[in-house]
């Protein structure tokens, strides 16, 4: 009999510790990550193609904002405990950023960008009880005038490493958050920006004018000048060659300011120019250069280029 009832102890504690072992990853696991696409995301290295609306600001150009791409929630009932995440070494710009400097802001700080060392710690815990915003902002370091990147649909803008780990249960997982354009952009590396980055002016039969609706604005206020890049076709270098296929002979386009005809590569001074966008007052027109005119299409690329003074 003592025997037959040592062996029943036995028993229940074996069934008792195999429920402790069993309830113990359910909870351990019980964090969780959703983007507009997926849901349901506890770690490993997922793919996510977010909204790029970059703009200039002081000092740093924003190129994503991830609070509005990544959400994540403690997901734990039962008891009070929390979730710590941080972001990790080794989080970088990819694509044609990667060459680029600039900083992170997670949860209320700024770091340097690339990471060279994991940030200060932010808290999930079981009280929320809702998705919240990942706090993290991407920014570019500005460097020369209005300059800017393209960044093609598709395209890798970074690569975010994530580490989480619950305090209650000791447990840890690894997310790697791999950050793609949903659709192409340009983004602003210059402390000042543009209205468009390309312009298409319709040219009225000759020899008529057109404005060209290009305008400025900065991040801060600061000399801003201009100047004219592309393929000319006379001595001064202020007509710009007709490249259109079939051309007209003879022709070329000018492009005029307030004080008169441009000459490439010759810097227009702006003046102060803050965060009121500036327009250039650029007009277009037709110029005559040497040869014979004959009938045919018109067409000159011309490229702006704007520098600090």
């Amino acid at each position: 009999m003592q025997t037959a009832h040592i062996c029943v102890l036995i028993s229940q504690r074996f069934a008792l510790l195999l429920l402790f072992v069993f309830l113990y990853p359910l909870n351990s696991q019980a964090f969780s990550c959703r983007t507009a696409n997926q849901s349901g995301i506890t770690g490993g290295s997922k793919n996510i193609y977010v909204n790029l609306q970059p703009s200039i600001g002081v000092g740093q150009n924003l190129v994503v904002d991830l609070s509005k791409e990544i959400f994540c929630k403690n997901d734990v009932k039962e008891i009070n405990q929390e979730d710590v995440i941080n972001l990790k070494s080794g989080s970088l710009f990819g694509g044609s950023l990667k060459s680029f400097a600039g900083s992170v802001y997670f949860n209320g700080a700024t770091y340097p960008f690339p990471l060279s060392g994991d940030t200060s710690a932010l808290i999930y815990s079981n009280h929320d009880n809702v998705y919240k915003p990942w706090p993290v902002r991407l920014y570019l370091t500005p460097m020369g005038g209005a300059g800017g990147v393209v960044i093609n649909n598709g395209s890798l803008i970074a690569t975010l490493s994530m580490y989480k780990f619950n305090k209650f249960y000791g447990d840890a997982a690894h997310f790697t958050w791999n950050i793609y354009a949903n659709h192409s952009v340009v983004v602003p590396v210059g402390g000042c920006d543009v209205s468009s980055r390309n312009i298409t002016v319709t040219l009225p039969d000759y020899p008529g004018t057109a404005a060209v609706p290009l305008s400025v604005h900065c991040a801060q206020s600061q000399q801003l000048a201009y100047y004219l890049t592309g393929t000319t076709a006379d001595a001064s270098g202020s007509v710009f060659a007709n490249t259109a296929a079939s051309p007209a002979a003879g022709i070329g386009v000018q492009l005029s300011g307030a004080s008169g005809v441009i000459t490439a590569n010759q810097n227009i001074s702006l003046g102060q120019v803050g965060p009121s966008p500036v327009n250039l007052g650029l007009k277009a027109s037709y110029a005559r250069i040497a040869g014979h005119v004959s009938a045919g299409n018109v067409q000159s690329v011309i490229g702006v280029t704007f520098v600090y003074l």
